[in-house]
């Protein structure tokens, strides 16, 4: 398959679609001796502002004709907003169709402080929590294809939905979380469940984001959930050797509560020597970006125990194979590239190259006192057009068990395999 056979007319937001939103300043009306109305006036335009910068920045680093992310709740949901309300204007090269800021054009400063409004009023949907203990069966021989960062609804994305799909049944197709550009019920259905490969699964599972908590929730809990008869944001399965644990690292983000901690600490105590393995959106440790102290704080007496032979996630936007953690024993996988176009990293193709596989490489970074050593991946991205060479690959990842021994393997979205590893969960 290729891109040649996906609808790719997803929404787009681009720094053109912010054309008439980014002096707001100069279209806001002059509040004359009203102190209160006008700090209200400044705080509004130093909020917008600072969104749209946040996304002009983010545009400068990756390019300003394809779909880019930002990790900041207003500016995901001002390019949300847009993409939800804006006119289409131009269908792009690198995939999907730019829209521009319509409705409000007349009326910038009404849109923009309504915008402002809105993401005020936001609540978050409560938490769904697992409602006992329960470990649900995994056979013994089970297959499993899992893809993060995925819900981009472009690029290579679609295509690794119909490889998997094409694969035969799999006994779960899991996905680690981020829709975008917020998450909201709209995205979720139109960029994610209309495409998820969830027929190819008896079973289906979701990690909770950052992203999906953008706007609340209400896109994970209410549509994504029942979707996939998910009884909880956070969940559990396993069989005679392995255990296998999804946690909800986003409704305290990048962070877990005290009672999802005791979850996981008595699923811990009665694993009965199986292997455990850990999925969630956001990264333990990273040896390229952001840390996870916080994950590390909650989870000290299990980290330091070697409770876990790996743990799989997603957030940063590459593909990471760690090395056993000198500390904590187990194995760090980053398979952030499901689907939204991330620079290649010079200092990445600087580095050792240590593998090979066709159209990719793989580069070693040695290890520092925050993370271990990794072999990052490099390579040109087929399915954004006109860039090809600009952008890393997309893929995923699938994880086949054979009693105590986990092979997992990664795959370009065509599903080319460009690594495979097998673990001895036996202790």
């Amino acid at each position: 398959m290729t891109q040649d056979d996906v609808d790719t007319r997803q929404p787009v937001v681009t720094p053109r679609s912010l054309e008439g939103l980014t002096n707001l300043e100069s279209v806001a009306p002059e509040q004359e001796g009203a102190d209160a109305e006008n700090m209200e006036r400044a705080l509004t335009i130093i909020r917008f502002t600072k969104a749209v910068e946040k996304i002009d920045e983010e545009t400068r680093e990756a390019d300003p004709d394809v779909l880019v992310t930002a990790r900041d709740r207003d500016a995901s949901l001002l390019q949300s907003r847009i993409a939800e309300e804006g006119r289409p204007v131009e269908e792009l090269t690198p995939g999907g169709l730019e829209v521009k800021f319509g409705p409000g054009l007349e009326d910038p400063w009404g849109w923009a402080t309504s915008l402002i409004d809105y993401i005020a009023g936001i609540k978050r949907h409560a938490l769904v929590r697992p409602p006992d203990d329960t470990v649900e069966d995994l056979a013994g021989d089970a297959r499993i294809a899992m893809a993060s960062d995925w819900g981009s609804g472009m690029y290579g994305a679609p295509v690794t939905a119909k490889t998997i799909a094409d694969q035969g049944k799999w006994d779960v197709a899991l996905h680690l979380g981020d829709v975008y550009y917020a998450g909201t019920p709209k995205e979720v259905k139109e960029r994610f469940l209309a495409i998820w490969p969830a027929a190819a699964a008896e079973r289906n599972r979701a990690c909770n984001a950052n992203h999906e908590m953008y706007s609340g929730g209400y896109g994970f809990f209410d549509h994504i959930m029942p979707a996939f008869q998910q009884r909880g944001s956070y969940w559990a399965m396993g069989n005679d050797h392995w255990l296998l644990v999804g946690l909800d690292t986003a409704y305290d983000d990048h962070d877990l509560d005290d009672e999802q901690v005791g979850w996981l600490t008595r699923l811990v105590k009665a694993a009965d020597g199986r292997g455990i393995l850990l999925f969630s959106h956001h990264q333990l440790f990273s040896r390229i970006g952001s840390q996870g102290p916080d994950l590390r704080k909650a989870l000290a007496p299990l980290l330091e125990a070697r409770a876990f032979t790996a743990w799989y996630w997603g957030h940063e936007h590459d593909c990471m194979v760690y090395d056993p953690h000198p500390d904590f024993g187990l194995r760090g996988r980053c398979l952030g590239n499901g689907g939204v176009p991330a620079p290649r990293r010079s200092e990445v193709r600087q580095a050792p190259e240590v593998g090979r596989a066709p159209g990719v490489t793989w580069h070693r970074l040695e290890g520092n006192d925050k993370a271990p050593a990794c072999d990052l991946l490099d390579g040109r991205n087929p399915y954004i057009k006109g860039k090809e060479e600009k952008f890393l690959p997309h893929g995923y990842m699938t994880l086949e068990f054979a009693g105590p021994k986990l092979t997992e393997r990664m795959h370009l979205p065509d599903g080319t395999e460009i690594w495979s590893h097998t673990i001895d969960g036996r202790p």
